[in-house]
């Protein structure tokens, strides 16, 4: 992901934009990794995307709904297309902030958010918030 990156910013509290757990990272070289360690033969599948770094949850994964709202504002702020979301809760029947705030966004943003759905395996409910949000 050398020169991938072109902004972070932590919205965990955590204090810094450091990926502990890993999964953030490897989710983007998915997205857009150059395969540079492999000779171009493992590349993303977008290389040559950039990326956003906005840190939501904290060093031991978790988060709270404030901030990770407020880093799927910052993204759509910053000009992103496409907002990847690794994340997910419990899905309410209501309309929750977050799946609010992906309609919202989508809308008056015109950002795509891809987010986390099926993690519990199959069964009654995989698609947990705001992976259940209409535009997601």
């Amino acid at each position: 992901l050398k020169g991938v990156e072109i902004a972070q910013k932590d919205f965990s509290g955590s204090g810094n934009t450091v990926d502990h757990v890993g999964h953030g990272t490897h989710v983007a070289a998915t997205a857009a990794g150059s395969g540079a360690k492999s000779g171009g033969k493992h590349k993303g599948v977008a290389p040559g995307a950039k990326i956003l770094d906005g840190k939501v949850l904290d060093d031991d994964g978790f988060g709270d709904d404030s901030g990770i709202i407020a880093g799927m504002q910052w993204a759509a702020d910053q000009g992103a297309k496409i907002a990847n979301l690794s994340l997910g809760g419990t899905d309410t029947p209501e309309n929750d902030p977050l799946e609010a705030a992906v309609d919202k966004l989508s809308a008056q943003k015109d950002i795509l958010f891809v987010i986390a759905a099926g993690n519990e395996g199959p069964g009654v409910s995989t698609i947990g918030s705001p992976g259940s949000a209409a535009s997601a």
